[in-house]
């Protein structure tokens, strides 16, 4: 009831920034990954003050601002690939950013989405997939990836939570 309260006295005060300042006690962040060809697009969804605070602590500049710092875009590219390891076939993939976004809602906050590539050189096989992102600073951190092979759009679905962020090993042909 509290948190319809504050959203509608945001809607009534006309005021922009509560969403940022809304309280959740779940901290998540969700991957759509596909795998085509040789690159893995690798789309990931992160409330936007969780992620502040993740590149606060890693950039160790606590007024770090994610929405007012020309740099947050290369921040945030260096922090994901050193919490997200992709292999192919044995072989350590980098992503690079191509596109980022911010989604607002009222009630549920606002979410960062970036969408970044990783390139394979040849059609992975195998990958091996760790997330780790924000695990560092929450306890309860739970990193949802849901990963499509194509051709024929095989799913596969990998949780990375309760403590246990270590690498996970998909067979893109089953």
């Amino acid at each position: 009831m509290k948190l319809a309260t504050l959203a509608l006295a945001a809607v009534y005060l006309g005021s922009s920034n509560v969403a940022a300042r809304v309280i959740h006690d779940v901290h998540s962040t969700h991957t759509r990954a596909v795998v085509e060809h040789d690159a893995v697009m690798w789309t990931v969804r992160l409330f936007s003050d969780d992620l502040e605070k993740g590149l606060r602590a890693y950039a160790r500049r606590p007024t770090f601002e994610l929405d007012r710092d020309a740099k947050a875009d290369s921040l945030f590219t260096a922090y994901f690939n050193a919490k997200v390891s992709v292999s192919a076939d044995g072989r350590v993939l980098k992503a690079s950013l191509v596109q980022q976004g911010v989604d607002k809602d009222l009630v549920g906050g606002t979410v960062h989405w970036y969408l970044l590539q990783f390139a394979a050189g040849r059609a992975p096989t195998i990958l091996s997939i760790r997330n780790a992102l924000l695990a560092e600073l929450f306890p309860n951190q739970a990193n949802i990836v849901v990963l499509l092979s194509m051709p024929g759009e095989k799913r596969h679905s990998l949780y990375f939570g309760d403590g246990n962020m270590a690498a996970q090993t998909v067979d893109l042909h089953r």
